[in-house]
């Protein structure tokens, strides 16, 4: 007994008050503003850093290389964090980040080498060209692999969700075949049940358990109810 009374009074203890939590919420949203302003600086910076490289080795749009390079990270985190795969899909997601992260990172590399402050003008080798042209097509191939593996989610999801639907129309049916035999037979057995619904032996014993509760709640109900001195219910 008083080891039970000490753990009861540990755990009130460890639960941090209302105004803790408050002071908590009110100290995360402030963090969380202020972090958006290093957070919107890095990614001006590396947009801007990535396009000048992309516009350098010659792509019809320089947009198009920091859309590659963080738009499969981005993807591969999103995927992670909300579907949380396991197994060797979980490291290819955890892999493409890093990648995108590595790329990124050498982009950066690249453009603080090969830029010349006098002319203020970015001139790539032709390796480093082609590294970069094989950029776009790399990351379109491993985003569309993503994209197949959320619109699979989508089509199991909604397959599970009107097989659900499915199963509790059929069931609200059956219930309502094994009730309305108790009505007209209130001594009939799960063989009965079983013939007039299909069920397996076991499904109907269970059934027909379940329908007898059901009528035996439903005549508690009448009974219970007032009567007024006329003599009708309520």
């Amino acid at each position: 007994m008083a080891t039970a009374t000490t753990t009861a009074d540990a755990t009130a203890a460890a639960r941090p008050t209302r105004a803790a939590l408050v002071g908590l919420l009110i100290a995360t949203g402030i963090a969380m503003v202020f972090a958006l302003g290093p957070l919107s600086g890095a990614v001006k910076i590396t947009i801007g850093v990535e396009t000048q490289v992309g516009d350098a080795s010659g792509l019809p749009d320089a947009w198009m290389l920091p859309a590659a390079l963080e738009g499969v990270g981005a993807v591969a985190l999103v995927f992670l964090l909300g579907r949380r795969p396991a197994g060797r899909l979980r490291v290819w997601c955890i892999a493409l980040i890093f990648v995108s992260l590595a790329a990124g990172m050498a982009a950066q590399g690249a453009h603080a080498i090969w830029f010349d402050e006098l002319s203020r003008r970015l001139t790539l080798p032709w390796n480093v060209k082609l590294l970069v042209s094989f950029v776009p097509p790399i990351s379109a191939m491993a985003t569309l692999h993503l994209i197949v593996k959320m619109a699979e989610d989508v089509i199991a999801n909604v397959g599970l969700l009107l097989a659900s639907r499915e199963d509790e129309e059929q069931s609200s049916s059956v219930e309502a075949v094994v009730l309305d035999i108790l009505r007209a037979n209130p001594l009939a057995t799960w063989k009965a049940v079983r013939d007039n619904t299909g069920l397996s032996d076991a499904n109907a014993k269970r059934a027909l358990t379940a329908a007898r509760r059901e009528l035996s709640r439903q005549t508690e109900a009448l009974v219970a109810r007032p009567v007024h001195a006329n003599g009708r219910s309520s």
